[in-house]
């Protein structure tokens, strides 16, 4: 029979041991003494005392380990900054409960760079890094001897000589000697060029259903041209940002360079599951919730066509619409576009029951994208204000030119972004009035800083050639809501009617500025002042009176885009007008 006691006997044991597992020695870390709050950021996130503070090691002898691991990091990142010969001093106070950690950092000068030296293998000056001189690889004598801009002129070396035809340059050394006594910082690289070459042949390795020929339409070389890395890094962010690929790699076959100096070239992809669905949730205080999903293919005819499918349920709008593209049509970054529209969309300004079709064409002319095409629409109207109600068929040819030169699409932190749309529309049926819309808008982006970034918009509309009452009210301008005045409801930023129902305008001004303070990676706050009209006649009534909100956003920033709620109250508030505005949705206001 089974001796049960040794089993029972053990039982204390593994829960003494269970219990010594679980143990853990809570604690608090604090920085102290550090020169500047972008200093004392960057430290807490490099800190391992301090980001792992919520996680506890298991004993005060873990806990010492940790601050023993944390001090090269932070000497490091206090070298990063320019400061060489600060002292650190990491406490643990074990007689606090919990235990407490002070990381007290004594800075000391700051290091300023001195001499920038360029050289050769053989000891001797390098005359074409010379000739280009510190600051084109982020460097400048006089300026803080921060590491992390020593470290970063490496990659930049090799890429000017990329651009020069040599794709296989490297730095070999780097020889840094910081004086104490002078607190300034020489640096001296070595770079071997290697040898110049010239584009070779192109293998593309990894298509599944994609056609070669729309990679080898955007391969940004020819044939034995001088090798440009700038020219392989445009192809690769054309072919990336095509959406078609998951992964996207371009590069020269080192081993492969001939007497001829010509270096194949290989492009590698990984292709993107050609289908893919989605949905999204929009909410703000005027148009309630709303939620929108989509199907999509990427490749419909194996030449990257794209066809979008897409509906809208939402408390002002039920819609379905589709639409294709089909890229290099006849031509290289020319598209063939089709849309057609079935919707009902029940804004605070009108009803309206319509159905379009759009046919045109795309053109990209770096940096500016053109385009063009005949739209024909029918819509069953109604004025809310008013409960006029009229149907009408519009043939229009709506023109437009777009730049856009910022960093990222739904968070962009520099650059600039303008439109400028044409449509001139013809009555076919119904009234038969004639007239003419037009939109010009910009938005700048600007860093303040490594956490600020300063951005304005700027926007000017107008009709021409009817009347404000004479143009179907779902022709007309409007201002107000998540995108323009957000201290007031969606349309309501302009000339009111019975009910108070907004009338629409024949011209509009927005203006809106903002500053995105990110407090920490994944959270930050935005306050904001917007200003605008909408106006009877065709241009903005220089007389007329601006209306003004004002307002303060928080942001939750993931890998996709940022999380925006944005609550907003009207300054020249008018009797009708709410108290505030609240928006939730992806992406930035503008």
């Amino acid at each position: 029979m089974w001796n049960q006691r040794p089993f029972l006997l053990t039982l204390p044991l593994l829960a003494a041991l269970a219990g010594t597992a679980r143990a853990e020695t809570p604690y608090k870390a604090e920085i102290t003494g550090a020169p500047d709050s972008e200093v004392e950021s960057d430290l807490s996130e490099i800190s391992q005392l301090v980001t792992l503070e919520d996680h506890p090691p298991q004993s005060e002898a873990a806990l010492r380990l940790r601050a023993q691991a944390d001090r090269p990091r932070i000497e490091q990142a206090l070298n990063a900054h320019g400061y060489w010969s600060a002292r650190i001093d990491i406490r643990v106070d074990a007689a606090a409960s919990p235990e407490a950690v002070t990381i007290a950092i004594e800075a000391g000068p700051l290091y300023h760079l001195r001499r920038i030296a360029f050289l050769l293998p053989d000891g001797g000056t390098d005359p074409f890094l010379e000739a280009a001189g510190p600051a084109a690889f982020g460097l400048k004598p006089g300026e803080p001897a921060r590491s992390a801009d020593i470290l970063a002129a490496e990659p930049r070396i090799t890429a000017a000589y990329g651009r020069h035809g040599h794709p296989f340059a490297k730095v070999t050394s780097r020889r840094v000697v910081v004086d104490q006594g002078t607190l300034g910082v020489d640096v001296a690289y070595t770079a071997e060029p290697g040898r110049e070459a010239r584009f070779g042949p192109v293998s593309i390795e990894g298509l599944g259903g994609l056609d070669r020929g729309y990679i080898e339409r955007r391969i940004g070389w020819r044939e034995g041209a001088a090798y440009d890395s700038g020219t392989v890094e445009g192809t690769r962010k054309a072919l990336s940002d095509s959406g078609l690929f998951s992964e996207v790699q371009v590069s020269p076959v080192e081993a492969a360079v001939t007497d001829t100096d010509a270096v194949p070239m290989t492009v590698k992809v990984k292709e993107r599951v050609t289908h893919s669905v989605g949905a999204g949730v929009s909410y703000n205080t005027s148009l309630g919730i709303g939620t929108q999903g989509f199907w999509e293919d990427r490749n419909l005819f194996g030449n990257a066509q794209k066809l979008r499918v897409t509906a809208d349920l939402a408390q002002s709008r039920l819609g379905a619409i589709a639409q294709f593209r089909d890229p290099d049509f006849i031509q290289k970054d020319q598209d063939l576009l089709g849309t057609a529209e079935l919707a009902e969309d029940t804004p605070p300004a009108y009803t309206s029951r319509r159905q379009a079709l759009f046919v045109g064409l795309e053109r990209r002319f770096n940096p500016l994208l053109a385009g063009g095409g005949l739209q024909i629409e029918h819509a069953v109207a109604t004025e809310t204000a008013r409960s006029l109600t009229a149907t009408h068929t519009l043939l229009g040819l709506p023109l437009y030119l777009r730049q856009d030169s910022t960093d990222d699409l739904l968070n962009p932190s520099r650059g600039m972004r303008g439109s400028l749309a044409l449509t001139p529309w013809h009555g076919i049926a119904g009234p038969g009035v004639n007239f003419g819309t037009a939109r010009f808008s910009g938005s700048l982006y600007s860093g303040l800083g490594d956490r600020v970034i300063a951005a304005g918009l700027f926007s000017l509309g107008s009709a021409v050639g009817a009347t404000r009452d004479a143009i179907p009210v779902d022709k007309r301008l409007y201002a107000g809501g998540g995108g323009s005045l957000r201290g007031y409801g969606y349309q309501l930023a302009g000339p009111l009617g019975p009910g108070n129902k907004p009338l629409g305008g024949r011209s509009s001004v927005e203006l809106s500025a903002e500053l995105r303070i990110r407090v920490t990676d994944t959270i930050g706050i935005v306050p904001f002042v917007d200003a605008g009209n909408v106006y009877e006649k065709p241009l903005p009534d220089a007389r007329g009176k601006l209306l003004y909100d004002a307002g303060i956003g928080a942001r939750y920033y993931t890998s996709f885009g940022p999380v925006r709620f944005d609550i907003a109250t009207p300054l020249s508030k008018r009797p009708g007008d709410a108290d505030f505005q609240i928006y939730v949705s992806l992406g930035q206001a503008f």
